[in-house]
C-alpha cells in the first residue's frame, strides 16, 4: 500500500523524530512573529502606523499568512492527533524508535518487545507512515 518515494518516507519518519523539536520551533516561531525587531519599523515621523490594533485579529493574521508556522503547526496536529488513535503496538514503536533520546533502538529490539518479528513491525510502521502521508495530503 505504500506508494510513497524512500525519501517522502523518511521524511515522515522525521516528522516523527522531530516532533518535541517542532514544538519548540514553533513556539519560538510564534515569539518571533509577534515580537518583530525591525529598525526600519520605527515610526519616526509621528504619523500613524498602518497596524491592526486588536491585538487578538493581529496574532491571528500573522500566523495565518506564515507559511513556516502553518507547516509546522499542521505537523505537530497530525501527529498528535494520530498518536491518539493509534494501538499501544504502535505507541510502543513510536518510543522506542523515535521519541526514545537515549538512543534510537533498533527495529530486532523494538520486535523483541513486542513479541513479533522485525517483518511484522516494519509492516505496522508502514501503516503508521501511510496514515501520516494520508493526513499530510501526500496520498
Amino acid at each position: 500500500m505504500n506508494k510513497l518515494s524512500p525519501v517522502q518516507n523518511k521524511t515522515i519518519e522525521e516528522f516523527w523524530i522531530y516532533h518535541s523539536e517542532n514544538k519548540r520551533l514553533l513556539h519560538f516561531r510564534e515569539l518571533e512573529l509577534m515580537n518583530p525587531y525591525n529598525e526600519a519599523d520605527r515610526n519616526t515621523g509621528g504619523g500613524k502606523a498602518n497596524k491592526i490594533s486588536n491585538p487578538t485579529e493581529r496574532k491571528a493574521i500573522v500566523l495565518a499568512e506564515d507559511e513556516r508556522y502553518q507547516h509546522l503547526k499542521k505537523t505537530i496536529d497530525i501527529i498528535e492527533s494520530l498518536y491518539k488513535e493509534i494501538d499501544d503496538d504502535l505507541k510502543t514503536i513510536v518510543h522506542m524508535r523515535y521519541w526514545d533520546k537515549e538512543g534510537c533502538h533498533e527495529w530486532e529490539d523494538v520486535a523483541d518487545k513486542l513479541y513479533m518479528s522485525r517483518n511484522k513491525v516494519l509492516r505496522k510502521r508502514n501503516v503508521l507512515i501511510d496514515k501520516t502521508a494520508e493526513r499530510m495530503g501526500w496520498l
